[in-house]
């Protein structure tokens, strides 16, 4: 972990916090848990710092792309994703300074790429490459932005409603499939699924079909396969737990006592779940789903020994091409969710 030091932009609230946690740890009161969560407010910090200066000019981050086959063959684009993860995961840290400017910036970035009636592409626009816009990106985009109150426009729920097959799952793409172009898999995937239910969610409307081929998923073990665009399991878990908890999707919690054990006998004895990513998403898991215990405690230590020099975590494949052998990632999407996981946990009682 790189060593903290003051940043200008570091808030008033934060050296407060720190400087409480500080006077606990020396009364002896609960001392290696606030030490964690001093480590953790330094290491927020610096992933501010690095998560900020990563930013691009447009509000956007670079998303790399790289053959699982050849990972020296990489590539970088403009991706929606990664802006709306970066978004969505720094909203849980609002009393920074930094964290707000950033969140402004990419969330003006999202607003300038959406395209009537309020969905968006893979793609941005700095790469120009045609494909249909998806659930996807239209469902983590809006969640990011109804972060920062904005409100979801009916005509996207519509949108995104209309874009499911006869058995009520929703399709990869937005629209008539006769009318989908760049597309590279029709099937249907379970990760983007639980994005589109916790955005209903968060519109308080259900969509049992697509509840019960979630929980059908847990029950019958086809999580633990990957999925068409999310190969890790801890993916899956990861969108079922914020589904879950963050859009308030009530009708998961059957499944949530068999998901939360398969993430826990996942773990390994270093805390973590192979790489960086998995290992915040395994964290962000045990985290939204109320689970308290020292698997948690050595999972957030991994993350705060895995943090590298320059405030960030490593590059770590988000979801991959359904038939080219492509991974894509960012760097800054990485750090953003060991953001998250660090802010969540330090704001435990």
């Amino acid at each position: 972990m790189p060593s903290p030091y003051f940043r200008p932009c570091m808030s008033g609230r934060f050296w407060i916090a720190i400087i409480s946690f500080a006077v606990l740890s020396v009364t002896g009161c609960h001392a290696s848990t606030n030490e964690l969560r001093i480590q953790a407010a330094f290491a927020i910090q610096n992933g501010l710092d690095f998560v900020t200066t990563s930013q691009t000019a447009t509000g956007g981050f670079v998303t790399d792309c790289w053959r699982a086959d050849h990972p020296e063959q990489n590539t970088q684009v403009d991706a929606i994703f990664t802006a709306a993860q970066v978004l969505y995961s720094l909203s849980f840290c609002r009393e920074s300074a930094c964290a707000r400017s950033t969140e402004q910036r990419a969330a003006s970035y999202l607003i300038a790429q959406q395209e009537p009636p309020g969905v968006w592409h893979y793609y941005g626009h700095a790469t120009k490459i045609d494909i249909s816009p998806d659930v996807d990106d239209t469902s983590v985009s809006w969640v990011a932005l109804k972060r920062l109150n904005v409100s979801i426009p009916p005509a996207a729920l519509d949108a995104v409603r209309r874009s499911r097959n006869e058995k009520g799952l929703f399709n990869t793409w937005i629209g008539n499939p006769s009318d989908w172009v760049g597309i590279d898999s029709r099937d249907i995937d379970t990760v983007i699924n639980l994005n589109a239910l916790l955005l209903f969610g968060l519109a308080r409307e259900k969509i049992e079909n697509v509840c019960n081929f979630e929980l059908d998923q847990v029950a019958n073990d086809g999580f633990r396969r990957g999925t068409v665009y999310y190969r890790s399991p801890l993916m899956f878990a990861h969108a079922f737990s914020r589904a879950y908890r963050e859009g308030d999707v009530k009708c998961l919690k059957q499944a949530v006592p068999k998901l939360r054990d398969a993430v826990l006998s996942w773990q390994t004895a270093e805390g973590g779940w192979g790489n960086d990513l998995e290992t915040a998403f395994g964290a962000l898991t045990l985290l939204n789903l109320d689970y308290r215990g020292e698997p948690l405690d050595r999972a957030v230590k991994a993350l705060l020994a895995r943090q590298s020099s320059d405030g960030g975590w490593d590059l770590a494949p988000a979801y991959c091409g359904a038939v080219a052998p492509l991974n894509y990632g960012a760097r800054a999407l990485t750090t953003a969710v060991a953001i998250e996981v660090l802010a969540k946990y330090s704001a435990l009682q």
